[in-house]
């Protein structure tokens, strides 16, 4: 999902508050991953996609969010809305 930087701020923000969440940079200091007790459940990265040789300059420009999620909601999530796709760092199930 991209999402803007004015909306970044408040995404980390809201999944920092998540009970025992905490924050890390195991892949560098550009991609931002969010843990609970050890377990990967959301990054935010600028501009990095699987497809990121072929975005666009715009889309460089935006930060790119992987949210791990139920891998049948995650189907569904991905026929209606076509800015889900599966995430970079993510278990391409989840």
């Amino acid at each position: 999902m991209m999402i803007n930087s004015l909306n970044v701020q408040q995404a980390e923000q809201y999944l920092l508050s998540k009970p025992e969440t905490s924050l890390y940079y195991p892949f560098g200091d550009d991609v931002k991953v969010f843990r609970v007790k050890k377990k990967m459940f959301a990054t935010i990265a600028l501009g990095q996609t699987a497809k990121s040789a072929k975005a666009s300059e715009e889309e460089k420009s935006y930060y790119w969010m992987n949210l791990k999620c139920d891998p049948d909601e995650a189907v569904m999530l991905r026929d209606i809305f076509p800015a889900v796709i599966p995430g970079y760092h993510m278990n391409k199930v989840y």
